[in-house]
């Protein structure tokens, strides 16, 4: 493994080429990121008009699912 970073780190040209793969990865990794953080704020949108528009609380919604997480931790068990 060190024989192989040695040759790359030894010739320039060899290092562009590990740059633009390794700023390529980069870029899709922080591009999944960002696509996960627009999913996620686009459900919580709904799940705040959801509640605004029948009008109920945060905790009465939240209730049913907290009971089926234990309800579901039991038959795992």
């Amino acid at each position: 493994m060190s024989d192989f970073i040695d040759i790359i780190l030894s010739n320039k040209f060899y290092i562009i080429i590990a740059a633009c793969i390794l700023s390529v990865i980069v870029f899709f990794v922080i591009k999944k990121a960002i696509k996960l953080f627009i999913y996620a704020f686009i459900i919580l949108i709904a799940f705040l008009a959801y509640i605004y528009y029948t009008d109920r609380s945060v905790t009465s919604n939240i209730a049913p699912i907290q009971k089926a997480v234990k309800k579901a931790e039991r038959v795992i068990k």
